[in-house]
This record gives structure tokens, C-alpha cells and sequence, in this order.
């Protein structure tokens, strides 16, 4: 499933459906680390070259034809056929072949050899919806502008900006573990609603400007501070793991569709940022799992067994909409306990309240 087509309000799943998506990225994360060691000796071997060279491997029209599935409806709507093309692992430096096939909406070509301008091809395609390149050595995001492109998937590949990327109906944009420092397009996409930018450089966020914006992944980055955030009204999912987030600025009360945030082993130290997110009317789930604030340190691995019950209760009493603290639903004894210590709060703030306006009326008094 798309992360764009996540449905974080879906009934009678809810729960279940977030704390399988975070298993799967610990299992992905242990993966990509693996990965990594392989490409960085990869790279030591190849240093002197400016790309590396592969012996030319052409996809052919039969290997496509038995590599179709998903027959439905043609985008023109006079007859049926093959809408989805899967070529993965092949080894492909030249995918020419594809373009005969002018029904496909679907390609996936991961784990290939490709470079940017070998992928180029794709765009011929005239009713092409999705392009998923995976693994393979593209140096840029950039493709031709397609009519109907709606979904770019190119993870695990070399590039390093996503500058020239336009195309009119995209929605979403998965470029995750690559060399991006900067999330900036040179032409407004306000279809854009999910990008992910997992592990890459990035450290400022403070130019973001994308209203329609429903779901950003910036897990593994260099982001210090959330500032620009403010300007993502639409934001639904802010997924923030493993950076070095201390201050939690730049949420506020335009945020009304904010329901999932997850900052685990980011450097959030102290209750009083968790309350920055009191202006959140929409917030169900927030993950803090290895910040400092829960006992961990703010790096991976480093993250305590189980969650302190005092502080389950302490950040349900801050934010008593939350539904889920970590991968812990709260139960009614959590929150009846917690709406107990919110009228503690209430209580002694009243009373430091009015010990105030005693001290400051016998003040007044020995001044007369």
C-alpha cells in the first residue's frame, strides 16, 4: 500500500496497521545498514571512475510480454489489457522494449543497472501512473515531464537533488537512502501530497511550502529544528525518526488534520516540548521510544524494554487525546489515572495562583 493511501482514521485497524509499519521499517532500517557497507566498498572500488560500466543487457518485447499482470480497463477505454509490467533483478541497461507496450500504467524496473538517462524511456509511455526504480544508478530524480504521472519510487539509487522533478498530476515522491541535501523544486507541484526523503543529508526544512501536503518521511536525516513546518496546514503524518530533534517549535493550532508523529530516537529531553503539541486537535499517536525524555539516548538501539508507566501517564495527562504513546494503546485505568492527574494540575496551579495574588496583596499592603 502507498504511504499516500495510508489511512491512520481507519476503524477497527488503526492500532494494529501503525505498529506493523513501524516493525517493518526496523526491519528495513537493518537492511539498508547492510546495504550501506556493501555500497561504501563499492564506492572505494569505483572512486576513480566517473560511472560504473556494466556489460549492455537490452530488455527484449518477449521478456515483457510474460512479465505483465494486473489486466484491467485501457486509459482510452476501447478494450482491455496488461496495465502492469514487473522487469526486476534482471540486470538491464537498456529498457527500450518497454515502450511498444502503450497500455502499461505500471512499471516497475527495480534492481536494475539503469542510469537516469536509460530511464528515460519510461516517459513514452503515454498513460504511464507509476515508475518504481528502485536500486538501480540513477544520479537524478529527473524524468521528462508525463501527463498522468502520479507516484516516482527511486530508493537506493545516487541522487542528489530532486530540482528539476515536475510533473503536473505527481503525488507522491519516494526517494529515500540517497545523496539528497536539500528538498527543493524549481517548479511549484501543489498535487504533491506524500514525500519521503528517508536517509539522505537533509538539515533544514524551514522552506517547505507544499499546502496540500499530507504525509512527509524524513526518518534518519540531520534535522535539528521543525521550523517550516508550519506552513504544511494539510500535514496528516510527520514521520521524523533518528534525527536530532531537540526543540519541538513550529506546530500550532492550523494543524487540524496532525494525527501521528513519530520523533523515536530523536533528543527530546523534557515535558515541557511534549506540551508544544497541545495545539495539535487532531493528534491519536505520537512515538517518543529512545529520546532522552523516555530513557533512551536519542540513537538507535539504545531504546528501554518497556515504557515507564508514571510517564505514559504524565504525557496522556498533556495530551489527553492521544490514543497510543509508542506502540501502547492506553487503556481506560491509564486514562482514568491520568484525568486524575489532570485535575491535580489544575488544582495546584489554582492554589499557586492565588498564593500569588496573597503574596502580592501583602506586598501592596506594607507599601502603603
Amino acid at each position: 500500500m502507498l504511504k499516500s493511501h495510508f489511512d491512520i482514521s481507519q476503524r477497527g485497524g488503526t492500532e494494529e496497521d501503525l505498529v506493523e509499519e513501524e516493525e517493518e521499517e526496523e526491519v528495513e532500517e537493518a537492511v539498508t545498514r547492510s546495504e550501506s557497507s556493501v555500497v561504501d566498498e563499492a564506492k572505494k572500488v569505483t572512486v576513480l571512475k566517473t560511472k560504473p560500466t556494466f556489460a549492455e543487457r537490452k530488455l527484449n518485447r518477449s521478456e515483457v510480454s510474460v512479465r505483465q499482470s494486473l489486466l484491467g480497463k485501457t486509459a482510452d477505454g476501447d478494450g482491455y489489457a496488461f496495465l502492469k509490467a514487473t522487469c526486476t533483478g534482471m540486470q538491464l541497461t537498456n529498457i527500450r522494449a518497454i515502450a511498444s507496450f502503450k497500455h502499461l500504467q505500471f512499471v516497475d524496473v527495480s534492481d536494475n543497472f539503469l542510469t537516469t538517462e536509460a530511464l528515460q524511456v519510461v516517459t513514452k509511455i503515454p498513460f504511464l501512473v507509476l515508475i518504481h526504480a528502485d536500486k538501480n544508478h540513477l544520479d537524478s530524480a529527473y524524468l521528462k515531464k508525463s501527463k498522468y504521472l502520479q507516484v516516482i519510487i527511486m530508493n537506493s539509487n545516487n541522487i542528489s537533488s530532486v530540482f528539476d522533478v515536475y510533473h503536473p498530476e505527481l503525488s507522491t515522491l519516494e526517494v529515500g537512502n540517497n545523496e539528497i541535501a536539500k528538498i527543493d523544486f524549481r517548479d511549484r507541484m501543489p498535487t504533491l501530497r506524500c514525500l519521503d526523503f528517508r536517509y539522505n543529508r537533509i538539515s533544514d526544512i524551514s522552506n517547505l511550502n507544499f499546502p496540500n501536503l499530507d504525509s512527509l518521511y524524513l526518518a534518519g536525516n540531520k534535522i535539528s529544528s521543525l521550523v517550516g513546518i508550519e506552513n504544511l496546514v494539510n500535514l496528516r503524518i510527520l514521520h521524523v525518526r533518528n534525527n536530532p530533534i531537540k526543540l519541538l517549535n513550529g506546530f500550532n493550532a492550523d494543524h487540524t488534520k496532525l494525527q501521528y508523529i513519530n520523533l523515536r530516537n530523536c533528543k527530546v529531553i523534557t515535558m515541557m516540548q511534549v506540551k508544544k503539541l497541545q495545539c495539535l486537535p487532531a493528534l491519536e499517536v505520537i512515538v517518543l521510544k529512545g529520546c532522552p525524555f523516555m530513557g533512551g539516548t536519542g540513537e538507535e538501539g539504545t531504546e528501554v524494554e518497556e515504557d515507564d508507566s508514571e510517564l505514559r501517564i504524565e504525557v496522556l495527562a498533556t495530551l489527553p487525546r492521544l490514543k497510543r504513546l509508542n506502540k501502547g494503546v492506553f487503556t481506560p485505568e491509564e486514562r482514568s489515572e491520568a484525568k486524575n492527574l489532570m485535575v491535580q494540575i489544575l488544582e495546584e496551579g489554582e492554589n499557586a495562583a492565588e498564593e500569588g495574588s496573597e503574596e502580592a496583596l501583602d506586598e501592596d499592603t506594607n507599601d502603603m
